[in-house]
C-alpha cells in the first residue's frame, strides 16, 4: 500500500501488481497505518483509493486464506475486517477509482468508499463461497444496500462476474467513465475548493441517510 498526501487530497494506492493487488496480511496492516495518518492530518478534503498495474484488487491473498493453520487464517481475517472498518470510518468522502479486476475483498474495499467510479475495463466478482469462505454481515449489508437482495444473491450465491456496464446498472458502482481517473479528478478538483467542515458534514449526512434506508 502507498499513501500520498498533497493539495488536500490523500491518495491510497494498492500496489502489488504481480498478484493483481491481492491483499496480504501486511498490506491490511499498512492500510490501517495509512488510514490513521490520514485521520491525523488536518485539512484533507477527500481520499482516493485506487490500484496499480491495471487492477483494483483481486481480493484477499488466497495463499494466506488457505493456510493449514486456523489461527493464521483467523488473524488474517481480523486484519482485513479491521482495515475495512477503519477505511469506512474515515470522515472525508472516499472515492474508489476502479480499473480491471475488483474481486472479493476488493469489492469490500470499494464498498467502504462513498463514491465508486470505474473504467470500462473493470470487472467484478465475489467468489468467496467457491473458496469455502464467508463474509462478515457488515459487508453483506453494504452490498445489499448498493445493489439489492437479488443481485447480491447472484454475486454471492452464483459467483457471477459483472462487467463495468452491469456493475453500473446494478449500483455496485456509481459511474462508468471512459477515463475513470479523469472523472475522479473532476470530483477531487471540485472538493478542493470547498470548506473541509462542509465536506465532512455532507458526507456524514449522506452516510446517515444511507444507514436509515
Amino acid at each position: 500500500m502507498q499513501l500520498d498526501i498533497a493539495d488536500r487530497v490523500a491518495r491510497l494506492t494498492i500496489s502489488r501488481p504481480e498478484k493483481r493487488n491481492a491483499m496480504s496480511g501486511d498490506m491490511w496492516q499498512e492500510l490501517v497505518r495509512h488510514v490513521r495518518r490520514i485521520d491525523e492530518t488536518p485539512g484533507i478534503a477527500t481520499v482516493v483509493l485506487r490500484g496499480s498495474g491495471g487492477s483494483f484488487s483481486a481480493g484477499g491473498d488466497l495463499a494466506e486464506l488457505s493456510s493449514s493453520d486456523p489461527d493464521h487464517v483467523a488473524a488474517y481475517r481480523h486484519l482485513a475486517e479491521t482495515a475495512v472498518l477503519a477505511l469506512t470510518q474515515l470522515a472525508p468522502p472516499k472515492i474508489a477509482e476502479i480499473d480491471g479486476t475488483c474481486f472479493g475483498a476488493g469489492c469490500s474495499l470499494a464498498l467502504a468508499c462513498d463514491v465508486r467510479i470505474c473504467s470500462p475495463a473493470a470487472n467484478f466478482r465475489i467468489p468467496a463461497l467457491g473458496h469455502g469462505l464467508t463474509y462478515e454481515p457488515v459487508f453483506v449489508r453494504r452490498l445489499v444496500q448498493a445493489v439489492g437482495t437479488g443481485p447480491a444473491g447472484l454475486l454471492l450465491y452464483g459467483g457471477e462476474r459483472w462487467n463495468a456496464e452491469q456493475a453500473a446498472a446494478h449500483g455496485l458502482v456509481d459511474k462508468c467513465a471512459q477515463d475513470a481517473a479523469a472523472a475522479v479528478g473532476e470530483i477531487v478538483a471540485w472538493l478542493r475548493g470547498a470548506d473541509v467542515e462542509d465536506i465532512v458534514s455532507t458526507a456524514m449526512s449522506i452516510r446517515t441517510a444511507t444507514r436509515s434506508r
